[in-house]
């Protein structure tokens, strides 16, 4: 079957199918220049069940000389199988590029394209080191599909993982029915998780979500399968991407959920490939590259400012020909300042500056005298999301309560159960550019906890923007892979890892660090009875006293990567 596309040029589309190795044959659409020679092939392999073509520069990329085939993954689509999230991609897309280039209209050379769930099968090959990959451009990629998209630190992120498969749920629904399967019970079942948003994220236990249990098996498994770090190694690429040899051009934003993954996934290919890799970070969140971001505009901070679109091709057809590329090997959106090309990430001129958090609710420079501060907190009423790398369906209030980016968090001024910590009136401007961590001293009275840490920069006029956040869970303080109860009552140190920034705080502007025990929905609620997480009712919820140490040889503090003036 084929057709004709509109655009400068002659060209043709056509759907086919490409057999794999278990005998199934997957879905799709080529197009192609209508000259009738081989040329290098754009692949784009997706699961959201459409060609994109409307949002994938497919006539940009005709006239840089590639044809483009966008390929619908196992079980979405027209193409065969069961759709099971990222257990088939790496078999899947090794099978298609080695089809790929064996066919006529291809000259033996691929690249790969695509955001999100379309960059991480990129990554799920590149390591495999596949005949004919030239290059690879992953936007808004994970590094680890465990401690990276599902969890964070060990928290379950529900704000993300919900809203994803609330609109893959429907997207499969939708396959099954034209594929002639009765979904009327799975059709109404995600049809009442849809209509309260507030009651999806409230309910319990996690793992009873039937609007997408029911057809994405993913929900449960990746619930059940937390502690299995084997089942996480055989879907992930973490671990095999350092056998990338192909150069790459990793995109992320400041408020995407995943920017630690692109960075991670930069500075490890930038050690262990010969190949150069290439970053660009602006001032962007998961679905949206406009520049405006929260409640913030940045001024030429648009994705169309610095023609991502064009770089990218660019790259792409410089690394096809086998010639270095043109682009800087990195750019960043300095927030407060613009767009500035680096050499590096992180910068290698950064001064790590540890400041303190003090007894009196002071954050500065200097060792502050012993203290201690506490306060209670209860899992039936968590500190609720603002802002942040988030990415959310709903809001509690029909508002932009749960949209992402700098939100200003003097809404949660009334809550006891957030200490925060204030820094002096700053004398000069300071850029902050660079990953941020907190260390933390803190005890519990339950049997687990969360740990919160938020920076903040608190404006003149009295507004706290939200800058970065991050959370750990005190059982996996040790990491996922090494689960550790804790004693109630007894302090431990925790690593809190913020992700990064770069952003120039103004002279008269204050630094402000808030920790605290939830960040709800984003993230579940830690019962505090050490349960299961997908398994814990309210039954289960226990009211902790947390508590803070400070100073002396128990010295909480924040690290900020400060760049010289």
């Amino acid at each position: 079957m084929a057709g004709t596309l509109e655009g400068p040029g002659s060209a043709v589309l056509e759907h086919v199918e490409t057999p794999m190795r278990d005998g199934l044959r997957l879905s799709g659409v080529l197009y192609r220049p209508d000259d009738g020679g081989p040329r290098p092939v754009m692949l784009v392999r997706t699961p959201y069940s459409e060609p994109l073509s409307r949002s994938l520069p497919v006539l940009p990329a005709l006239e840089a000389g590639f044809a483009v085939l966008v390929q619908s993954c196992r079980g979405t689509g027209r193409s065969d199988g069961e759709f099971r999230t990222f257990e088939n991609e790496t078999a899947d897309g090794l099978d298609t590029l080695e089809w790929v280039t064996k066919q006529p209209w291809c000259d033996g050379r691929v690249v790969m394209f695509g955001m999100s769930y379309l960059g991480m099968v990129q990554l799920a090959v590149s390591g495999e080191r596949p005949d004919g990959l030239a290059a690879i451009a992953p936007t808004f990629t994970p590094d680890d599909y465990r401690d990276g998209l599902a969890y964070r630190q060990g928290a379950f992120q529900l704000g993300q993982a919900l809203a994803w498969h609330l609109l893959k749920a429907g997207q499969a629904i939708g396959d099954l029915a034209r594929r002639g399967e009765d979904v009327r019970d799975a059709g109404a079942a995600l049809a009442a998780l849809m209509r309260d948003t507030e009651a999806a994220y409230r309910r319990l236990p996690l793992s009873d979500r039937p609007g997408v249990s029911a057809v994405l098996p993913s929900w449960r498994t990746w619930l059940e399968k937390k502690g299995e770090p084997d089942y996480w190694r055989g879907i992930g690429y973490a671990a095999r991407r350092t056998g990338t040899t192909v150069p790459g051009l990793h995109v992320g934003g400041w408020f995407d959920l995943f920017l630690r993954g692109t960075l991670g996934n930069y500075t490890t290919l930038a050690a262990a490939s010969p190949a150069r890799q290439h970053l660009i970070v602006g001032p962007w969140s998961h679905a949206d590259q406009s520049g405006v971001v929260g409640e913030t505009v940045y001024p030429g901070g648009a994705a169309a400012a610095i023609r991502l679109e064009e770089q990218q091709l660019r790259f792409l057809r410089e690394s096809v020909a086998g010639e270095p590329s043109s682009l800087p090997p990195v750019q960043i959106y300095v927030m407060g300042s613009g767009w500035r090309t680096e050499n590096e990430w992180p910068l290698a001129r950064t001064d790590w500056q540890t400041w303190y958090l003090g007894p009196d609710g002071s954050l500065g420079r200097e060792l502050p005298a012993e203290g201690a501060l506490e306060y209670m907190h209860d899992p039936r009423d968590p500190v609720p999301t603002v802002g942040g790398a988030i990415l959310m369906v709903g809001s509690p209030d029909g508002g932009l309560a749960y949209q992402p980016g700098s939100r200003d968090q003097r809404v949660l001024d009334d809550r006891t159960d957030v200490l925060r910590f204030t820094g002096p009136v700053l004398e000069h401007d300071v850029e902050v550019t660079g990953p941020i961590e907190v260390t933390l001293y803190a005890a519990t009275s339950a049997a687990d906890a969360d740990f919160t840490a938020k920076l903040v920069d608190v404006h003149p006029d009295g507004r706290a923007m939200g800058v970065v956040d991050g959370i750990v869970r005190a059982r996996y303080r040790h990491g996922m892979d090494a689960p550790r109860p804790v004693v109630p009552g007894e302090v431990y140190a925790y690593t809190i890892d913020l992700g990064a920034t770069s952003l120039v705080v103004r002279a008269g502007h204050r630094l402000r660090v808030d920790i605290a025990s939830s960040n709800f929905p984003w993230y579940d609620r830690n019962p505090g009875s050490g349960g299961p997480a997908g398994e814990v009712t309210e039954d289960d919820f226990v009211t902790a006293r947390q508590r803070v140490l400070v100073g002396g040889g128990r010295p909480s503090a924040i690290r900020l990567p400060v760049i010289p003036a």
